[in-house]
């Protein structure tokens, strides 16, 4: 359990830091994008792991990644593809390049 809250910590801190170096290369649209899926997230694995716990009560939101559901793990994965693609073009602006 505690690995699995320090990967979703992780994540989370890993997605905020990419939204903000969007934000400093002034694609701030991009930037808030990738934060704002950083806090949806974070947040919905806060919400499902409090749940399991017994600490908040039930919600019906799914573990990120782990859910039994398809189109869950689908809009997972299209919002790390977001995510993944900001990335890639900060490294470029960071490059000298375009985006």
């Amino acid at each position: 359990l505690i690995c699995v809250i320090f990967l979703f910590l992780w994540l989370t801190r890993r997605i905020m830091h990419i939204g903000r170096q969007a934000i400093a290369l002034d694609r701030v649209f991009s930037g808030l994008v990738a934060q704002g899926i950083g806090l949806w997230l974070g947040f919905q694995a806060f919400i499902n792991i409090g749940v399991n716990l017994g600490a908040l009560p039930t919600k019906g939101l799914t573990l990120p990644f782990m859910s039994y559901g398809g189109s869950a793990i689908m809009a997972n994965l299209v919002a790390i593809a977001i995510v993944l693609r900001v990335d890639v073009e900060n490294r470029q602006l960071m490059r000298g390049g375009r985006a």
